[in-house]
């Protein structure tokens, strides 16, 4: 059985997840609610929850002040917010579970069974991911934000300055650096695709997702020269793109 706790400080939202898990969550479990995070102290240590559901946005102490007076905590943590912004986007790069509100069925039931695969499997401890993201926060520049990427040697954690290129095969994604070092990544790369975006990554390929700053020029042949060697085909739709980016960087 999973017990679930949902720290929500709007008695409405709290309600609706708490209905939405009840429906469409199928598996043997307990919910409780708690409406502020004062008592929501007091109910992880009295209900002592598998997985707890945790609103970011919550007057006086927010979701992430609520954990560091935790300290430390044997529970699975999902993520909900109403907004998709600074602290969303430290959450993705340290690779743990979120919802947005409104939250979607699909999402919710995915999410809930992402944790019940990591302790039917016997997965350790994401301490690290909780550490990065606790980091990343911290951080007042974006750009100093370091990626968890999850491989068979356990998780990498990356400046998105030191990662020369990606490039997808199925549902894994290779990582590239200058040091020719090279990472095998169980996510796909439109995933990263889209957590890179903001950090001059661009979509050359269906298979490769390239840091523009490595790029020396582009030639008339259609490819993409790298300053460690490598040429990486660009696609015709993307063609265009980068001729006007280049364009752009010599005007």
């Amino acid at each position: 059985m999973i017990k679930i706790l949902i720290i929500d400080d709007e008695e409405a939202a709290s309600n609706v997840l708490r209905l939405l898990i009840e429906k469409h969550v199928l598996v043997e479990k307990r919910v409780m609610v708690c409406n502020n995070a004062i008592s929501a102290l007091q109910a992880i240590a009295d209900f002592q929850p598998n997985l707890v559901m945790l609103d970011i946005e919550m007057p006086h102490i927010n979701g992430f002040d609520l954990l560091n007076q935790l300290g430390s905590w044997e529970f699975d943590i999902i993520f909900t917010t109403a907004f998709d912004h600074y602290a969303i986007k430290a959450i993705r790069f340290s690779a743990l579970d979120y919802l947005l509100k409104p939250i979607d069925i699909i999402d919710l039931q995915n999410a809930v069974f992402r944790h019940i695969a990591r302790k039917e499997n016997k997965i350790p401890s994401r301490d690290g991911l909780m550490n990065n993201l606790m980091n990343n926060l911290q951080q007042k520049d974006p750009s100093t934000f370091k990626l968890a990427v999850n491989t068979m040697e356990g998780y990498y954690f990356l400046l998105p300055k030191d990662i020369v290129r990606c490039e997808g095969d199925d549902n894994y994604t290779r990582f590239y650096f200058l040091n020719e070092k090279m990472l095998v990544v169980s996510r796909t790369l439109k995933e990263f695709e889209e957590i890179l975006s903001d950090y001059h990554f661009v979509r050359v390929h269906k298979t490769h997702l390239v840091n523009m700053n490595y790029v020396n020029r582009f030639d008339r042949e259609g490819l993409i020269w790298l300053t460690n060697g490598n040429r990486i085909p660009v696609s015709r739709r993307k063609k265009q793109y980068i001729a006007q980016y280049f364009e752009k960087l010599i005007s």
